[in-house]
C-alpha cells in the first residue's frame, strides 16, 4: 500500500472522478438534446393549467434541467475538494468544466434566442 506521501504526490485532479464527472453530466446534457434534436419533430405537450390549456416543456427538457443542476453540484464539490490541494491543476481542470458547462447550455440558448 502506497504511503500517504507517496499518495499527495500522485493525487491530481485530472485522475480523479470529482473532475470528471460534470464533463460526464455535460455530455449525457449533450447527447440527450442531440438525440431529442435528431428524431425529429415532436408534438407540444399539453397541460391543464387551472382550467387553462398551454404547452408544457416535457419530460427531455425536465432531465436536461437535472443535469445540469448535477452538473453545477458536482463542480462545486470538485471545488471544495481540489482547490485546497492542488489549485493550479484544479483550476485547470475548472476550465474544462466551465467549457462543458458552456457546451451543454448553448443548444439550448441558441433555440431559444
Amino acid at each position: 500500500m502506497p504511503s500517504a506521501q507517496a499518495r499527495a504526490v500522485t493525487a491530481s485532479p485530472f485522475r480523479s472522478l470529482t473532475g470528471w464527472l460534470p464533463l460526464i453530466l455535460a455530455a449525457a446534457a449533450v447527447a440527450l438534446l442531440a438525440g431529442f434534436l435528431l428524431t425529429g419533430p415532436h408534438a407540444p405537450n399539453i397541460v391543464l393549467d387551472h382550467g387553462v390549456r398551454r404547452e408544457d416543456e416535457g419530460a427531455v427538457a425536465r432531465v436536461w434541467q437535472l443535469l445540469m443542476l448535477a452538473q453545477l453540484a458536482a463542480i462545486a464539490l470538485f471545488l471544495f475538494r481540489w482547490v485546497p490541494r492542488a489549485p493550479r491543476q484544479a483550476m485547470l481542470m475548472l476550465a474544462l468544466q466551465a467549457c462543458g458547462l458552456v457546451a451543454a447550455a448553448l443548444p439550448v440558448w441558441l433555440i431559444e434566442h
